[in-house]
């Protein structure tokens, strides 16, 4: 199944540009006014080989299950409340197809957006936030693994000097990488080293904070103001839906732009994800599945996610992931 989004001056543009690429079996999986005017058109087609970075060879589409009960019994396993549900379930059912993992892309396509990291915009370093023990770090460390592997330069700062061995955790997997780690110890020097930007990558770690601490709070928006930083979200799997909705209307308030959600080789209900994601209104970005430095991270996108949540509701273990970062 392959997955594309056109942009158009209209909608008569679109559909000539994707006859053109996808052919006449293409089908619509969703239309959407453009940010610029136009229109922006979700179209897929089934292919015989499937190249997506989540592809799980097992999960095959039920020949007689209803598509919307395939759907509700997802969006229950995964706790999704009922407002988000019924939307999404809307949105699944006015597409023209039966199949539930195209179905549930052009509904996540219609409710969500997805942004994974630019591959050459620099002109911003990337930080990483979020609460204590949520994976910054070895996220990190696993996007400067594959900056390194694509042969991209990338720098590594860390204003996470506090935290007992945090400091030395993220140099030990720097320095494998022939990566110098720089340490801030207060905005100024942050600022300072953020100063040169545009020529490569720069990845800043953060020490994770108590959300509802207003100090804590304070001083991560002042480290993420001095460096001029494009925030990023770091929630770990397993998370309370409610508690989800609650950090991430918080982390908002800092300028928040995109999600990555770790750990989800241990979680079985992915919930947190798509509520956080509304509430703080993120652009959903990369998941990982594993510990290992040099795997299980995937940037996300409607297929992928969909795949993701049906293969969980089936009791399929978690797809696997490729290596590929950048989207």
């Amino acid at each position: 199944m392959r997955l594309k989004t056109f942009k158009a001056p209209s909608m008569a543009e679109a559909m000539r540009i994707i006859r053109d690429e996808l052919g006449e079996d293409a089908i619509i999986v969703s239309t959407q006014k453009g940010e610029e005017g136009g229109v922006r058109v979700t179209a897929a087609l089934d292919i015989v080989e499937d190249l997506d970075p989540l592809d799980d060879h097992h999960h095959h589409s039920p020949e007689v299950a209803d598509l919307g009960d395939i759907l509700s019994e997802a969006m229950e396993q995964h706790s999704v409340p009922g407002r988000l549900a019924d939307r999404l379930l809307r949105a699944a059912s006015g597409l023209n197809t039966d199949d539930p993992a195209l179905a549930l892309a052009g509904a996540l396509d219609s409710q969500f957006r997805f942004a994974p990291m630019p591959e050459n915009d620099f002109r911003r370093p990337i930080m990483l936030i979020g609460p204590p023990g949520a994976g910054k770090t070895l996220t990190v460390a696993k996007l400067a693994t594959r900056c390194v592997l694509a042969r991209r330069t990338v720098r590594v700062i860390t204003t996470d000097t506090v935290k007992a061995g945090g400091v030395e955790q993220l140099s030990a997997l720097t320095s494998v990488l022939k990566l110098k780690l720089q340490t801030a110890d207060n905005p100024g020097d942050l600022k300072r080293y953020c100063a040169e930007r545009g020529k490569y990558l720069q990845l800043i770690d953060s020490a994770g904070i108590n959300p509802f601490d207003p100090a804590e709070l304070k001083e991560l928006k002042n480290l993420i103001d001095a460096a001029e930083a494009d925030p990023m979200l770091v929630l770990p799997g397993g998370g309370d839906v409610h508690e989800a909705a609650e950090i991430a209307e918080m982390f908002k308030t800092l300028g928040t732009s995109r999600l990555i959600a770790t750990r989800l080789d241990l979680a079985r209900r992915l919930g947190f994800m798509l509520v956080a994601a509304e509430i703080g209104q993120f652009r959903f970005s990369h998941v990982s599945t594993s510990p290992r430095v040099a795997e299980g991270l995937a940037p996300l996108n409607p297929v992928s996610l969909a795949r993701l949540l049906l293969s969980q509701e089936r009791g399929i273990s978690t797809p696997a992931f490729g290596d590929r970062v950048f989207a």
